[in-house]
């Protein structure tokens, strides 16, 4: 049996051809890790773009379905509930109101950090135009 003290020498060919290698993989390893990491910037970028695309299409259907309601501008609500220009860019909305339907649809882009990853976010929502019936017309 072997004691602990007593370990294998490695001959002098082997020995100190290992040189640098800690460095080569750490700068493999690092790149990925860096692309990881920005990758779930990336997607928590979107997802917030998405989540105000979502809050300002609710608003404007909100707003447009009142019957007889004041004319507003859907593009300046939707960018008033989003808040931060920084948040979306190219905000579009799109207002369709046929037969006592609304149909809002809110598109925008997310900030990109990385090329070739989604950014897009776009939101529809769609619900029925409300509108008083007096009593005597039910």
């Amino acid at each position: 049996m072997r004691s602990l003290r007593e370990r294998p020498v490695m001959p002098a060919r082997v020995r100190g051809t290992e040189s640098g290698a800690v460095t080569t993989e750490f700068t493999l390893l690092y790149g990925a890790l860096l692309a990881l990491v920005m990758s779930v910037i990336h997607f928590g970028l979107v997802f917030n773009a998405a989540l105000a695309v979502t809050d300002a299409a609710d608003v404007v259907l909100e707003t447009a379905q009142l019957a007889g309601g004041p004319d507003f501008s859907p593009l300046d609500l939707a960018r008033a509930v989003v808040g931060d220009d920084r948040l979306v860019r190219e905000l579009s909305v799109e207002v369709v109101g046929a037969a006592g339907d609304m149909v809002v649809t809110v598109s925008a882009t997310a900030p990109r950090i990385l090329p070739g990853l989604p950014s897009a976010v776009s939101h529809r929502v769609r619900g029925p135009v409300e509108r008083f019936i007096p009593e005597g017309r039910r």
